[in-house]
C-alpha cells in the first residue's frame, strides 16, 4: 500500500474541544443524534462541553467526515464556516481581534491559527491591487477533501469579516474564494450568503483588495496581543514537550510496509528496555496492546472512509495479512463488521 494510507503524526495535535462542540450543536439543530455524530471518534458530549478540554485533530477530522456523511450535502460546510465565532478559537481569536491591522492579523494567524488547523499552511502574495492567500494542503484529506476546503475557506473569510467589523449581509463580501473542485448543488442555496466562489481553479485561494491590508482593527490592543502570544507560545511549548510515555508511543505508532512497530521496536526507539516500557505504560493506566488497538481502530476507520479501498486493502494497511482476523478485531472495537461500519458511517 502507498505511504499515504498511513495517518500523519500531525493529526495527533490537540485542538480546543469547542471546535467539535460547534459542529455537534449544528448537527443536532439539523436533527441528528449526538451518538451518530460522535461515532468512531472516541469522544463524549461531556468532553466537548468541557471548556478547558482539548481533543486530538484526528478526532475533529473524523467528526467532520461523519457530519458530511450524515448530511450528504456540502451546504453544511458553508453553514459551519459562516457560524464560526472569534471566541470559539480562544486565545487565537483574542489575539486576532487585538491586532492593529488586517496585515498583522494575517501574520498572527499564520503562526497560531495554523497550529490549531494542521491540514493547511498558508502563503501570502500581492498581485497588483489584489492580495492572494493560498492554502497549501499539508496532509491527505481523503474523501472529504472538498468539504474541508470549503469549510476552512468560508470560515477564514467569515472570521476576518468579523475582525474588521464588516457585515457582508449589508456591505457584501470583499473576498473571493478559489477552489479546485466543481460547483456542488448546495452552492446555489448559499450563493447570496457566502463569498463568491471560483470553481475548477488550480489552488485553494482567498483573494481580497490589497487596500484592506493596512486598515485598522477597531478592537486593537497591543497589550492584549502580547498576552495572547505569551499564552499561545506556552500552549505550543506544552504540546512540544509532552513527554508522557503514552504520547511518545502514539507519535511513533505509524504503519509502514503493512506493519506497526512491535513492543521491542518501540522500546528500541525510546531507548528503554521492554520491561521499562511496559512498567511506564502500566503506571499511566494503559498498555502497548491497548495503544496499538486504538491506533489500528482509528486508522482503519479513516481508511474505510475511502470508498476506493477494498476492505482487504484496509486490513493490509493496518497490519492484518488475514482479512478475517481484521474483521474480528474490528468487530471487537466497534461492534460492527468493516463492511457494516462503512455502510453506516462511510461517504454517502
Amino acid at each position: 500500500m502507498p505511504a499515504s494510507t498511513s495517518i500523519s503524526p500531525d493529526l495527533r495535535l490537540k485542538i480546543p474541544a469547542t471546535y467539535g462542540l460547534s459542529l455537534l450543536n449544528l448537527m443536532q439543530e439539523r436533527g441528528h443524534e449526538a451518538e451518530a455524530v460522535l461515532a468512531g471518534s472516541q469522544l463524549t458530549l461531556a468532553v466537548l462541553q468541557d471548556t478547558r478540554a482539548q481533543i486530538e485533530a484526528w478526532q475533529y477530522a473524523m467528526l467532520l467526515g461523519r457530519a458530511n456523511s450524515l448530511e450528504g450535502d456540502r451546504g453544511l460546510a458553508y453553514e459551519l464556516g459562516l457560524r464560526s465565532q472569534v471566541t470559539k478559537h480562544g486565545f487565537v481569536g483574542f489575539g486576532l481581534i487585538s491586532c492593529s491591522t488586517l496585515r498583522d492579523a494575517i501574520a498572527f494567524s499564520e503562526r497560531y491559527f495554523q497550529a490549531r488547523v494542521p491540514a493547511f499552511r498558508s502563503s501570502l502574495s500581492v498581485e497588483g491591487a489584489e492580495v492572494v492567500v493560498t492554502l497549501h494542503e499539508t496532509i491527505p484529506l481523503g474523501p472529504h477533501r472538498a468539504f474541508i476546503m470549503d469549510l476552512v475557506a468560508v470560515e477564514l473569510c467569515s472570521l476576518f469579516a468579523k475582525i474588521m467589523d464588516m457585515d457582508p449581509a449589508k456591505q457584501g463580501w470583499l473576498s473571493t474564494i478559489c477552489v479546485p473542485h466543481a460547483e456542488p448543488p448546495a452552492y446555489a442555496r448559499y450563493r447570496d450568503r457566502i463569498p463568491p466562489f471560483r470553481f475548477g481553479q488550480p489552488a485553494v485561494q482567498i483573494r481580497f483588495p490589497a487596500r484592506m491590508l493596512d486598515e485598522p482593527i477597531a478592537t486593537a490592543d497591543p497589550v492584549s496581543v502580547q498576552l495572547a502570544i505569551e499564552r499561545l507560545e506556552q500552549e505550543m511549548a506544552r504540546q512540544a514537550q509532552d513527554h508522557t510515555t503514552s504520547s511518545q508511543v502514539l507519535t511513533r505508532l505509524v504503519c509502514r510496509d503493512q506493519r506497526y512497530p512491535d513492543i521491542g521496536d518501540m522500546a528500541e526507539m525510546l531507548h528503554v528496555s521492554e520491561r521499562t516500557l511496559k512498567r511506564r505504560l502500566q503506571a499511566e493506566g494503559t498498555s502497548y496492546q491497548v495503544l496499538l488497538d486504538q491506533v489500528r481502530q482509528r486508522d482503519a476507520m479513516r481508511l474505510l472512509g475511502n470508498p476506493a479501498l477494498a476492505v482487504a486493502e484496509v486490513a493490509e494497511a493496518v497490519g492484518y495479512t488475514d482479512p478475517a482476523n481484521f474483521a474480528r478485531a474490528f468487530a471487537r472495537w466497534t461492534g460492527l463488521s468493516p463492511r457494516d461500519w462503512r455502510q453506516r458511517h462511510g461517504p454517502k
